[in-house]
């Protein structure tokens, strides 16, 4: 797969209708990991995820959360 994703892991996003600062954690796609491709076929066959899609993480009340989002949904928090 190209490298076309506008962002990478450790990019600090937001989403763009607002929320906490989130860590971008992966990239669905990025991987050359075998086992990893083979997670995220699972992941894109069970949860309709694609290439290209965000898995990012973040704190409440020191609870970590996760969750994956299409990079559109996203921006960029660095600076914020």
């Amino acid at each position: 797969m190209p490298d076309t994703n506008i962002f990478k892991t450790g990019d600090i996003v937001q989403l763009k209708s607002g929320g906490p600062n989130m860590t971008v954690n992966k990239i669905i796609g990025d991987s050359r990991d075998q086992k990893i491709k083979n997670i995220e076929l699972l992941l894109k066959a069970s949860k309709g995820y694609k290439d290209g899609d965000v898995k990012c993480q973040w704190f409440v009340n020191n609870e970590l959360k996760e969750g994956y989002f299409t990079p559109e949904t996203l921006k960029s928090a660095e600076g914020s």
